[in-house]
C-alpha cells in the first residue's frame, strides 16, 4: 500500500477478498471479457494433447486457483484417462478456496485434492513439500518404490500479466526451481490486440469491473478502519499503448483526506487524482518465448485460439 507518495497504488493482490473474488466470477461471464471464454475453449481443444506428454500420475499445483473451473475441464479429462491425480490449489481468498475444493471433490472423487490458502510464493513452497507427502505415502500403500509423479505446475487467467517483467521473472524462476526435467508449467498469457476489445473488456457495460475495482477501499474500510467514500472515486481503465498494458484506476472526484485507522494516518487526494490499482501486460509469442527462455524454460508447445487473442504456453525445463 503506497498511498503517500507522488504516484499512489495499492497492490493488485488486495483486489482479491471474498467479495473480490465473487465479483471477478461475474466479470468473466461479462460478454465483453473474452479472456475466461476464450482460455477454456482452448483448454477443451488441447486437453488431450496436454495429458499425452504427462504420465498416469500427476501432481498439479495452480496458482491462484480461484474457483477452479478452467482447471475442471483438465481434471475432467485427466480423470477419464484414469489418472492418478493430486490437486493442490493456492489461493489467497480462503473463502473461495474452501468453495471451490468442495465442489471438485465432489466432481472427482477419486482426485486428492489439497487446499492451500496463501501467496504464490509461500504457497508453491507448501505445495511442493506436500507434493513429496504425498509420492511418498503412495509408494508406502503401494508397496513400490518406483512410484513417480509428473508436476503440472498452473497458472492461469493470463495472472502472469498482472506483474512487472521483473516480479514475472522472479516468480517463474522460483517455480523453476521447484521443477524436475520431467515437469511442466502451463502458463496462459493474454495477447496484444485491437484496443477497443481489451478497453471493452475491462470497462464492461455492466460495471463489475468498476464494482471489482471499487471493492478495494471497500475492504479497506472493512478491515482497516478506512473512511473511504466510494461514490466518490470513479473506476478508469485504459490501454497503455507504450508499455502494452491495460491500467486499472480510481479516480478521486473531489478533493478529499482520508484516514485509515489501522495506520492512524490520513492521507490527502486532490480531484483528478488517481489510486493505481492494477496493470495487465499484454504479450506477443516473440516476448512469452524470451521471458520463458530467461527464466529456464523451453516451450514444448504454443496453444492459442484461432483469433490469436490468447496463448496457452506449456513449458519444460530447460
Amino acid at each position: 500500500m503506497c498511498l503517500a507518495s507522488k504516484n499512489k497504488y495499492l497492490s493488485p493482490k488486495y483486489l482479491y477478498d471474498k467479495v473480490g473474488s465473487q465479483l471477478f466470477e461475474q466479470i468473466c461471464i461479462q460478454p465483453e471479457y473474452y479472456l475466461t471464454r476464450t482460455e477454456a475453449s482452448i483448454l477443451s481443444k488441447y486437453a488431450p494433447v496436454i495429458s499425452k506428454l504427462l504420465g498416469n500420475n500427476i501432481h498439479i499445483i495452480e496458482l491462484g486457483s480461484g474457483s477452479s473451473s478452467k482447471t475442471a475441464i483438465l481434471l475432467s479429462h485427466f480423470s477419464s484417462q484414469k489418472k492418478r491425480i493430486y490437486y493442490f490449489p493456492i489461493d489467497i481468498s480462503s473463502t473461495i478456496l474452501t468453495e471451490s475444493a468442495q465442489r471438485l471433490k465432489s466432481q472427482f472423487p477419486k482426485a486428492s485434492i489439497v487446499g492451500i490458502a496463501s501467496d504464490y510464493n509461500m504457497g508453491i513452497d507448501r505445495a511442493a513439500a506436500e507434493c513429496k507427502v504425498a509420492e511418498k505415502e503412495e509408494k508406502k500403500k503401494n508397496n513400490d518404490d518406483d512410484i513417480s509423479y509428473t508436476k503440472l505446475v498452473l497458472f492461469l487467467g493470463s495472472s502472469i500479466g498482472n506483474f512487472e517483467l521483473i516480479e514475472a521473472r522472479s516468480l517463474l524462476r522460483s517455480v523453476r526451481q521447484r521443477l524436475n526435467a520431467s515437469d511442466f508449467l502451463l502458463l496462459g498469457f493474454d495477447l496484444q490486440k485491437d484496443e477497443s476489445v481489451l478497453k471493452a473488456a475491462y470497462n464492461d457495460k455492466a460495471g463489475m469491473t468498476a464494482k471489482f475495482n471499487l471493492n478495494l477501499l471497500a475492504r479497506i474500510n472493512r478491515e482497516l478502519g478506512g473512511n473511504f467514500d466510494l461514490e466518490k472515486f470513479e473506476h478508469y481503465a485504459f490501454y497503455n499503448l507504450e508499455q502494452h498494458r491495460m491500467e486499472m484506476h480510481l479516480i478521486s472526484k473531489i478533493d478529499q483526506q482520508l484516514y485509515i485507522g489501522a495506520l492512524g494516518k490520513t492521507f490527502s487526494l486532490k480531484k483528478g487524482e488517481s489510486i493505481h490499482t492494477e496493470n495487465s501486460y499484454k504479450y506477443s509469442l516473440n516476448q512469452i518465448a524470451a521471458l520463458a527462455e530467461d527464466c529456464g524454460f523451453g516451450i514444448e508447445k504454443n496453444f492459442t485460439d484461432k483469433k490469436r487473442w490468447f496463448n496457452l504456453a506449456l513449458l519444460s525445463p530447460s
